[in-house]
């Protein structure tokens, strides 16, 4: 157990570094003398370069051993969370970005396989929630923490304090985790793509985090306007919301059922939460309500994919997981796009119908997807 804990504050690292320069925005910016467009680059383009190298560079390191693996890429973040905090120009931050992204989809893919081969002896998605516990952990917590660190002793102070993190944990890792031998795989993604379950997994994937970032990107507008929640009240919404994503994650993992059918409830439990916050435009006490819902559907679609790609496809649960990890971070670069242009163009409440009707079709592509993969087990 205290394996899977070492491992889920890796993740934790992790998160809070992909997305550490949204909460760091307008003072790296101001730092390195750019707009705050381009320190958002620094996310979405992140997310993107993931999307596009997290299949070929998680097969290409396929018969690394994991142990060595897990370490390797705790000690690139380190390494490259201490370095940001140093660069004087944004061109050098861009390019320390781009060396992050390529360990990151490698990262996020053996993450959940390791989890499993940590603790065969109890449920794959028990296993892998424990793993993912810090994903909602940073959500909760970590974000806030890194942006208060910013604010009381700078942005660079952050970047230290977080990069310090992943060393310890990289020396935890180096300490703790057994050999964990792999298998060399040939690298052959026209095998894969010609697969039907691989295509189904990474679409689904997709599909469902584009419904849930098209209105998570833009949270804090929604709640400016649509329940009119007071800006001092704004944080404390977003702690809830963080709060009901720890324990929706922990109930995600303990829940009887398979990963697809948790998919299929937590993506109908998003369509569900949107239309309690478009009732709290009228109750404006709902809001409290749709950030528990909203917050425990987070949470499971965080986990939950990695899981099902590897129900799916069991005797290749990395390359599954490598197809899930494109799928999320296209969704996410691919929500923040969608959610950003319906914002602009039609206001908050068009930003809660495209996310639930992309969510409806996620449903659709679930369902249909008992045929796509034949007799493979389905939730």
């Amino acid at each position: 157990m205290v394996r899977l804990v070492m491992l889920s504050v890796g993740a934790f690292i992790w998160l809070v570094t992909e997305v550490m320069p949204i909460g760091l925005l307008t003072d790296i910016a101001q730092g390195l003398h750019v707009s705050p467009a381009q320190v958002g680059l620094l996310v979405t383009g992140y997310a993107w370069l993931v999307a596009l190298t997290a299949i070929p560079l998680t097969l290409l390191t396929s018969g690394v051993d994991r142990r060595v693996l897990v370490a390797s890429l705790l000690l690139l973040a380190g390494g490259v969370d201490v370095a940001c905090a140093f660069v004087t120009n944004y061109a050098l931050m861009a390019v320390l970005r781009i060396m992050l992204a390529l360990g990151h989809g490698i990262f996020w893919s053996v993450i959940a396989g390791v989890a499993v081969r940590l603790a065969p002896d109890i449920p794959v998605a028990r296993a892998t929630g424990w793993a993912f516990t810090g994903v909602a952990v940073g959500f909760a917590g970590g974000i806030p923490l890194v942006s208060a660190i910013g604010q009381w002793l700078g942005w660079r102070a952050a970047f230290l304090t977080c990069g310090a993190g992943a060393l310890a944990v990289f020396a935890a890792a180096l300490m703790l985790l057994p050999a964990m031998p792999a298998q060399r795989r040939r690298l052959d993604l026209l095998r894969l793509l010609r697969q039907p379950v691989f295509v189904y997994i990474a679409v689904l994937t997709m599909l469902v985090i584009i419904a849930h970032f098209t209105a998570y990107t833009y949270i804090i507008p929604l709640l400016q306007t649509i329940p009119h929640s007071p800006e001092r009240l704004i944080p404390v919404l977003l702690l809830v919301y963080g709060v009901a994503g720890v324990g929706g994650n922990w109930v995600g993992g303990r829940l009887p059922c398979s990963a697809g059918r948790l998919i299929g409830m937590a993506t109908a439990a998003l369509v569900a939460s949107h239309g309690v916050m478009v009732a709290a435009g009228w109750w404006p006490g709902l809001v409290w309500v749709d950030m528990v819902v909203w917050g425990i559907v987070g949470a499971v679609m965080n986990m939950a994919p990695q899981s099902y790609a590897m129900e799916l496809a069991p005797d290749e649960r990395e390359a599954a997981c490598s197809f899930s990890v494109t799928g999320f971070n296209a969704g996410i670069g691919g929500g923040a796009l969608c959610g950003g242009v319906v914002l602009g163009a039609a206001g908050p409440y068009a930003v809660l119908a495209w996310s639930a009707g992309i969510a409806l079709l996620a449903l659709l592509v679930l369902w249909a997807g008992r045929f796509v993969v034949g007799g493979r087990k389905q939730g």
